[in-house]
């Protein structure tokens, strides 16, 4: 019987004095199942699995073929280094099966591939690498493994205020593109996870104990009605997975995601550094208005800027939202006069989505247009498919590319240079069928209309992409990425984005920066006597900080007439919170903090965040504690669990207070104790020696 993959994560706490060959990675062929065993030394990651497929319409695994061909070669791969790779062939002298298993220092590389003896096409919307079949149960059915460790739930996009989530093993349950398995008490753990999207929405299955990684997803989560599309080929493979496995399943996460970015690189071009500046839905939403707009850029240029409420280079951004109010030579004044402000104009845009009645469709998707918008709409079961209130778009249609060239070429006219991409989730649902015929699944779709949008985008200029509500992966489209769903600013609030920063931190490894949503200081219904705290105001402004950017959306124009908000008060928080100069440069850092322990939840439900996170610099370590709840956060830390070597003294950067700590840290390991009031914030910076 075999041992199981949990034993691992008990090694990975004890075993750091072991010889590096004694880590080293392996495979275990058992012949007479068609098993594989991954092993990291003697301990087993991956167990008794077996690969399955879909060939056409039957689903069938290795055991089914009879016959298998061994092969073994060394390979020195652009992101990954030497290895070796060991090629498993099953066939029943038709149908073709095969595993690949590449061994690499710090990761194992699989994928599986179909094809036919004969040279003949196969299709197929299902390949699992890694399907374990789990022989060891208990006597309620449950496979067999630690009742300690936690399987991190990845998200597939940020809709409908979805959360990250840490199960217990006795579950089911599904991770999008990428999982980890972990312990909380020694945080030894692995990542697995596809570091392949061009062709396929992939994702890690938990069953009770029993892991399967495929490509081929399809469920309500990705807001699919349909299977996933097939491919068709003399070959069709799956994604690559990543297995990697690490003393600590932050690093695992880390390296994933370093990982997918040396695969397909982000989109890094931004030059000024972490965007600093005003976004209009959080408070005003539909109720902006453009002398609002002038006031606000002119607040900010004049009163924030001085205190470093500013990218590196004094660069801020101004950006407009939906149903702006603004005519087209109100916009180009108002990008004029952001610019004279230094600062950058953006716009909203939903290049995938169409805001129509029913009724509408028959009518020319744009002016001059030979097609209609039901021409141009993806279709589910023959009909035009709408989803979050909008009809989706097929991304492959002439007419979507060409009203794709014809909003970006006026807004950029207009002088707008960075652009909130929304509800591009709306790109992604599998379709019946595309336009372009060699388009077959969701994301080969998605691939298709987003590389051509952002290059219409980026004509004379490269602009910078906030991809709002947003799958993860892909990546390479966003500049940033909003890390939850609409986010204002009350504690609970904060909390949930925080969820995102807990266990999405590692998404800042291919995304430039993460974005947290509108920073809301002073609501919409502050007229009403509903108005956030000064203490959830700097929690909500230290959710910015810890993500990478820093938007705030409060009415700051006296002359505002739009009944949002209230102006004074608005301007008086701004200077009591924005206007921090020591808080404003952590937040230029523009790096996401990762969680202090990772596994420490604030209370005890799965989708709840941390309270602790981190980020270190070449010259400081940073602690951010943030209190979620009604009550004082007292909560004590032992100095060697935020630097292993010695700290002398702490600024906390919200009060100004300085906490000097004992000169002897490597001998008396002092704690820190942080008391943080009622739904408020700390954060604390360590001078590193």
């Amino acid at each position: 019987m075999k041992t199981r993959i949990f034993a691992f994560l008990i090694f990975l706490g004890s075993a750091l004095a072991a010889a590096a060959k004694s880590d080293a990675y392996s495979v275990r062929f058992d012949k007479r199942a068609h098993a594989f065993t991954i092993l990291k030394g003697h301990q087993p990651l991956l167990s008794d699995f077996v690969p399955e497929a879909r060939f056409g319409a039957e689903v069938i695994t290795a055991a089914d073929l009879p016959k298998v061909v061994k092969r073994s070669m060394g390979v020195e791969h652009p992101s990954f280094g030497r290895g070796n790779i060991h090629s498993y062939t099953f066939t029943d002298g038709s149908r073709q099966m095969t595993l690949f298993v590449s061994i690499f220092v710090d990761a194992v590389v699989t994928q599986l591939s179909l094809s036919m003896a004969d040279g003949s096409t196969v299709e197929s919307n299902y390949l699992s690498p890694i399907r374990e079949q789990g022989t060891s149960t208990n006597n309620k059915g449950t496979h067999v493994r630690d009742a300690a460790v936690r399987f991190l739930k990845v998200p597939y996009d940020n809709d409908s205020f979805v959360r990250y989530h840490l199960l217990p093993l006795d579950t089911v349950a599904t991770s999008y593109e990428v999982a980890a398995l972990f312990s909380p008490a020694t945080r030894g753990g692995l990542a697995i996870g596809s570091i392949d999207h061009d062709h396929w929405k992939s994702a890690v299955d938990l069953d009770h104990g029993r892991l399967a990684a495929f490509s081929g997803i399809s469920t309500p989560e990705t807001h699919d009605v349909l299977p996933h599309g097939s491919l068709v080929g003399k070959q069709v493979s799956s994604a690559r997975f990543l297995i990697t496995a690490r003393t600590d399943w932050r690093d695992a996460m880390e390296q994933f995601a370093r990982t997918c970015d040396s695969v397909q690189p982000g989109r890094k071009q931004w030059p000024h550094g972490a965007p600093f500046g005003w976004q209009s839905w959080g408070v005003l939403a539909e109720k902006n208005s453009f002398q609002t707009d002038l006031d606000v850029s002119d607040f900010m240029a004049t009163t924030l800027r001085p205190s470093g409420y500013c990218s590196t280079d004094g660069t801020q951004v101004l950006s407009i939202d939906a149903w702006d109010n603004l005519n087209a030579r109100q916009k180009r004044e108002l990008c004029a006069h952001t610019r004279a402000n230094g600062q950058v104009p953006g716009t909203y845009v939903t290049p995938f989505c169409l805001w129509w009645n029913d009724a509408d469709l028959d009518r020319p998707l744009f002016e001059g247009c030979q097609y209609t918008g039901r021409d141009a709409c993806a279709k589910v079961n023959g009909q035009p498919y709408k989803y979050d209130g909008a009809f989706c778009l097929d991304p492959t249609h002439p007419a979507t590319l060409e009203r794709f060239a014809r909003e970006a070429a006026s807004l950029k006219a207009a002088g707008f240079e960075y652009f909130k991409i929304d509800f591009t989730s709306n790109g992604m649902i599998q379709a019946d069928s595309y336009y372009d015929p060699a388009v077959r699944t969701a994301v080969e779709a998605y691939n298709y209309g987003f590389t051509r949008f952002i290059q219409q985008l980026d004509h004379g200029g490269r602009v910078f992409t906030a991809l709002s509500i947003a799958p993860i992966f892909p990546y390479h489209y966003g500049n940033s990425r909003r890390i939850a769903c609409d986010t204002w600013g009350r504690i609970d609030q904060s909390e949930y984005a925080m969820n995102a920063i807990s266990y999405g931190w590692w998404t800042s490894e291919f995304y430039q920066f993460n974005d947290p949503d509108h920073l809301v200081l002073v609501g919409k219904d502050a007229a009403k006597g509903d108005v956030e705290s000064l203490g959830e105001n700097r929690a909500r402004y230290t959710t910015g900080v810890c993500s990478g950017m820093v938007l705030l959306p409060d009415v700051w124009s006296l002359s505002d007439s739009s009944g949002c908000g209230d102006a004074r008060l608005s301007i008086e928080r701004a200077r009591q919170v924005a206007m921090n100069a020591e808080v404003n440069t952590v937040g230029r850092i523009g790096r996401s903090f990762r969680p202090l322990y990772g596994g420490r939840q604030w209370r005890a439900q799965t989708g709840a965040a941390e309270n602790l996170v981190t980020l270190r610099t070449d010259s400081a370590l940073y602690l951010a504690a943030i209190n979620y709840a009604d009550q004082p956060l007292n909560v004590t830390v032992p100095l060697a669990d935020l630097y292993p070597s010695s700290l002398s003294q702490a600024k906390e950067l919200w009060t100004g207070e300085t906490v000097i700590l004992s000169p002897n840290v490597s001998l008396t390991q002092p704690q820190l104790l942080i008391s943080v009031p009622a739904k408020d914030a700390r954060l604390y910076r360590f001078t590193l020696k």
